[in-house]
Parts: C-alpha cells; structure tokens; sequence
C-alpha cells in the first residue's frame, strides 16, 4: 500500500514546526525512507542490521567485562520479560490488520485497523502489569532493578513493535529497520561509556533508563512515518476486537508458544542455579540470536511480502521460487555469520579473562548448530504462514513446546546449560522437519488442486 507524501497543512501547528515540517514535505526527506528496489532496502537493512550486531556485540561484551554474571544475568532475565510480554500485549493482531491493510477491498480503513490496535495494546498493558510484578517476585530478581522503569520499557516496547511491523507491511523496510535500531542498540553507547568511566554500582538503573530512552525515541519515529493513519479519530467497537482476536488467535498461541520455547530455558536456569548461571548462558545466546536477527531483517522481512504476495494470487511457481531464494539466502547468511562468530568468541574470551565464560565455549557452539537450524525453520513456518496453515502451525507448538520443557526441567538441574543447549537444538532439528513435511504435504495438495482447475 503506497502512502501519500503530502501532508495537509492543517496537520501541523502554525510557528516554527509548521515551517520545518514544510520544508521536510518539499525535500520529500523523511517520506522516501524505506522505499525503493527490494535490492536496495535489503542492502541497507543489511547495513543497519550490521551496525545492530556490532552495537549489540559491544554491549554484551561490555557487560560481561565490567559487571558480574549476576549482574548479566538480571539483565537477561529482563529482557526475556519484555519479550514475551510485549507478544501477549499486542495479541499478534498485526496478522490481521496487516491483510486487511495491504487488501485491495480494504482500502482506506488502515486508520481504524491500527488506531483499534494501538488501544487495545493500552489496554491490554494496564492488565498486565500486576502480572508481571509477580512474575518478577517468582524468579527471585524483585528489587535488583526498578520496576517502574520495567514497566514504562515494556509499554514502549509494545508500541515500538507493532510501528515496527506496520512500516514494514506499508513497504517502508528501511524506517521500519531504522526504528529497530533505536529500539536495540541506539541507546547502548551511553551505557558503555558509564560502565568504562565507573558506574558499576548502579549498572541496572544506568541500562534501563538508557533503554527507555532509546526505546521512546524509537516510538516517536515509528508514529511520524504512520501518522497520516491518526489525523481522523476512529471509533474503538469490541466487534472490531473479537473480529481481529479471533482471526489471530492461533498467531498468538503459536508467537507464545514459540517465545517460550526459546526463552523458558533462562527462567529454569534461574530457578535451578540462580541469576549467575543465567548470565553466563545468555551471553551466548545473545550472539547466537542476532544471527538469527540478522538474517531475519536482511533476507526473510525483504521477501516476505512477495512471499506473501504469491501465495494470496496462488501463484504456486513464484511462491516455490521465492522460498527458495529465502531459504538460499539465510542459510548462506547464517552460516556465514556463525562461522565468524564460532571462530572469534575464543579471542574474545581471552581479553575478558572470566573463567565463568570461558568454561561453557562448547555450550555456544551448541547454540549455534540450533539457530541455523532456527533460521531454515523459520523460512518454512513463514511459507506455511503465507498459506494459512494456522492451525497446523499451532498444533506443532502445542507439541513442542511441552517437549522442551518438560526436558530441560529434567536436564538443567543435572547437566546445567549444557542441557539446556542440546535440548534447544535438539527441539529446533525436530520441529524444521515436522513443519516440512507439512509444507511438502500441503504443496502437493496445492498442486493437484491447481492442475484439477485446469
């Protein structure tokens, strides 16, 4: 769906702003970012992306070298929290305001699909805090962080993701990858400069007052890009919820389940063997899930929507053709970063001299094999996504993810992260392979179903 680069000059108030938003409106400045060839927005979502990674590398590295792994781990512990929370607060109903969106008989009710959203993602925030105050006093971290600030980050979390991904179904890859570098790694100089300068004693309140701001930045970007979607208020009804929750429902199931798989395993090392042990694991599950992300905002974001595209038209050859060249890409990609990466952390544990890290370098490249098995099931869950295969895509989480679990409940006590790697690896071989053979099921049917047309 293309937007508009004109704004009405009663949009903006007379004074100073009105004069600059003018002059932003003639260059045409800020309404070209994200457009252009495929090829072009995915090099420069690359480009981003890289800058995320090393932004990211440096943070952690950082981290470990100047706190304690308790102190690591809190913070991971955190950020798993918001994770998972900001994925409950928006229901995955970007799923379906997204088809109604790019719909061709849908056009010009974009305004009142993403205004509904926006509040409902307030609302549902409201109700989950208590939730999360709980949760925090469950895994025993209460009052090593302020929770005010916690849940102020999660707020704007939430937002930041859905702007996110509405940039990105509004063709605009490049503002949308620009709002995930604010989000993830704008804000982390200023951190890493406290730390380094002596700011150990109060490490916790330096990252997340860091974070919140980058994160509020991040959320002022994203409402610029869409704001042409709240110039006209539009009515909030319940019908428009119940219609969009339960056309996501099994999205949601599938994105929670999903998290938990990926995420669980902190929160039982951390019943299990405390926050320490917790930082030592994400440490390098950290690397391991920017490869993942890399590769997802470099390759998978940039052909999705001709993915998604191809498989609206039912075109089964350019749907087969562009999988392809997706899952040829981000395997090339992640390989090619894991390589890297598996060969310079042994460097890079000799300058930080903790024996906590350099103790558990088999366990990363454990994690490693995983993600890149990740990234191929990734592409195959995306294919069956563009097709519709909700419910058999939430039948494979609801297998799963209770395997995962129920196992590393088992194996962390006894094996530690060891066990916790090998069972997320172990769990992401098996569901790629389950999920393919669906995928190779249902394009049979597509098939013969096409030919039968004919």
């Amino acid at each position: 769906m293309e937007i508009r680069d004109d704004v009405p000059a009663d949009a903006m108030s007379n004074g100073p702003l009105s004069s600059l938003a003018a002059r932003l409106r003639a260059r045409g400045w800020l309404a070209r970012i994200g457009r252009g060839h495929a090829l072009t927005a995915g090099a420069i979502s690359m480009v981003l992306r890289a800058v995320l990674l090393i932004g990211k590398f440096a943070f952690m590295v950082v981290l470990a070298g100047y706190t304690s792994p308790s102190t690591l781990g809190v913070y991971a512990l955190l950020v798993t929290i918001v994770t998972i929370a900001i994925y409950i607060i928006g229901l995955e109903i970007h799923t379906f305001t997204a088809r109604e969106i790019v719909s061709e008989d849908a056009a010009g009710h974009g305004a009142i699909h993403i205004q509904s959203h926006f509040i409902t993602v307030a609302m549902i925030f409201l109700m989950s805090v208590p939730v999360v105050w709980w949760f925090t006093g469950w895994l025993g971290i209460a009052g090593k962080f302020s929770f005010a600030l916690l849940t102020a980050i999660i707020l704007c979390e939430s937002f930041g993701q859905e702007l996110g991904r509405y940039l990105m179904v509004l063709s605009r890859p490049v503002a949308s990858n620009i709002l995930q570098f604010l989000r993830g790694a704008a804000w982390m100089p200023a951190p890493i400069l406290l730390l380094m300068l002596g700011g150990r004693a109060h490490a916790m309140d330096i990252i997340l007052w860091a974070w919140l701001v980058g994160t509020i930045a991040a959320c002022l970007f994203g409402f610029w890009h869409i704001r042409q979607y709240f110039r006209t208020r539009g009515r909030y009804r319940m019908a428009w919820l119940t219609e969009a929750f339960l056309s996501a429902r099994h999205y949601l199931v599938v994105a929670l389940l999903t998290q938990v798989q990926y995420y669980s395993d902190r929160f039982i090392i951390q019943r299990s063997l405390g926050e320490g042990v917790v930082g030592v694991y994400s440490f390098y599950q950290s690397f391991a899930n920017t490869m993942v992300a890399f590769v997802q905002t470099g390759v998978v974001s940039v052909l999705l929507p001709q993915l998604l595209l191809a498989a609206k038209r039912d075109d089964v050859v350019a749907e087969r053709k562009t999988r392809a060249t997706m899952m040829a890409w981000a395997m090339a990609l992640a390989v090619g970063i894991s390589v890297t990466l598996g060969a310079g952390m042994p460097v890079l544990l000799g300058q930080l001299h903790k024996d906590a890290y350099a103790g558990s370098l088999s366990d990363f490249y454990i994690l490693l094999v995983g993600n890149v098995i990740l990234v191929a099931g990734l592409v195959v869950h995306l294919a069956l996504y563009a097709r519709r295969r909700d419910v058999d895509l939430m039948r494979v989480s609801l297998a799963f993810v209770p395997l995962g679990l129920t196992t590393n409940i088992v194996v962390v006590p006894i094996f530690g992260i060891t066990g916790a790697a090998c069972t997320f690896a172990m769990t992401a071989l098996l569901e790629f392979l389950v999920k393919w053979r669906i995928l190779k099921r249902t394009g049979s049917d597509a098939s013969r179903s096409k030919e039968k047309c004919s």
